[in-house]
């Protein structure tokens, strides 16, 4: 097998530049953590909606998994503030979808959120490899508190003018979250909609402006995506949707199917299931929603409201109803054993990467 060494490689103790994005509310899955950090990638789980007792919890259960490391990817915590008339609204807006599956309508709706400092406590306790945040502007005394236990620190910015921030944290690794990636968008200055910029460009802008090593992150599928990133200065990728498909990943099986059938782009970045800008597949309920201009709850209050439909979606097997994450390159995914697809990933960088060689001297 090819051999990598770059500062990712280095400061993890992994063979492969590959980082499992931490995608949470099911998909990264024990079994998906622990088979990537197996294969020589580093597998990170997405804690994001688990309180500290879960988050020890799933931390034992991962190191009785594996001998590898692991991370954990937390949320930056958001508390907005809304009217009763604001939830009645967004609330009445879904009715008919909740009545259309026979599930009850939310009473009220709550920012379900765990403690923050108590997640960063319970991720050290852990003794957790890494830790990578997602979604706003981290307290310094997090990333302090992190690096004084020797733990890995990560966060993902979508400009340059991130980068900078979170350079100046001290931040140990930085994820370039290209406008192409699954889930949510990660802005934290400014409007989403100005910081779409693509993976690669994003890349190349942070490496050239910034010592602090670059993840690549969004779109990234296969071993070509891996080459390119490298090439361009990255020291590793995440990757999301490639790892969707995989058996061990937590998500309905029509959803994996529905990405296996994925023939062209059909993403969309949405609010209207999560308050919060996110990339995924469109389906019945974005677009009737989008159309209606409905009236949508900011992040995480309209992630509790659409809970239990998706939930009920999904028990009906209905993906009309389901937030069905993932990039645009999705029609890629291929829905192998995670480390067989980490092993197929490697062979076509090892192929993209002679082919450039030859190329250059031809």
């Amino acid at each position: 097998m090819i051999s990598f060494s770059t500062p990712l490689t280095d400061a993890l103790g992994i063979d492969i530049p590959i980082l499992l994005a931490p995608m949470a509310g099911g998909p990264t899955t024990p079994e998906l953590v622990s088979a990537v950090s197996d294969a020589g990638g580093f597998g990170q789980f997405g804690a994001a909606y688990l309180d500290g007792t879960a988050i020890r919890a799933t931390a034992g259960e991962l190191q009785s998994r594996t001998n590898k490391g692991f991370g954990i990817n937390l949320f930056i915590p958001e508390d907005p503030t809304v009217t009763e008339e604001e939830t009645a609204a967004a609330t009445a807006a879904i009715a008919e979808y909740f009545a259309q599956f026979g599930a009850p309508v939310p009473d009220s709706v709550a920012n379900v959120m765990p403690d923050f400092d108590e997640q960063i406590a319970a991720v050290i306790e852990s003794g957790i490899k890494l830790c990578s945040f997602h979604m706003g502007l981290w307290p310094q005394s997090a990333v302090d508190d992190l690096k004084a236990a020797g733990i890995v620190t990560v966060t993902s910015v979508t400009s340059v003018a991130e980068g900078h921030v979170a350079e100046s944290s001290g931040i140990d690794f930085i994820i370039a979250q290209g406008g192409e990636a699954g889930g949510h968008r990660g802005t934290w200055i400014g409007d989403w909609e100005d910081s779409m910029t693509g993976t690669m460009s994003l890349v190349s802008q942070l490496t050239s402006t910034l010592s602090t090593p670059v993840i690549a992150g969004g779109g990234i599928m296969d071993g070509r995506g891996l080459a390119a990133a490298l090439a361009l200065g990255a020291c590793g990728v995440q990757m999301g949707t490639a790892f969707l498909s995989c058996p061990e990943a937590g998500v309905h099986p029509s959803y994996k199917q529905a990405l296996l059938n994925a023939e062209d782009d059909t993403t969309t970045v949405t609010k209207t299931f999560s308050g919060r800008p996110a990339r995924g597949l469109r389906n019945r309920y974005i677009n009737e929603m989008e159309s209606s201009n409905a009236p949508i709850l900011p992040f995480p209050l309209q992630n509790s409201l659409t809970g239990t439909l998706r939930k009920a979606a999904a028990e009906a097997n209905d993906t009309d109803f389901m937030s069905m994450w993932c990039g645009q390159a999705a029609s890629l995914s291929r829905g192998l054993p995670a480390a067989e697809l980490i092993e197929t990933i490697v062979a076509e960088y090892q192929e993209a990467a002679n082919s450039a060689f030859h190329s250059s001297i031809g």
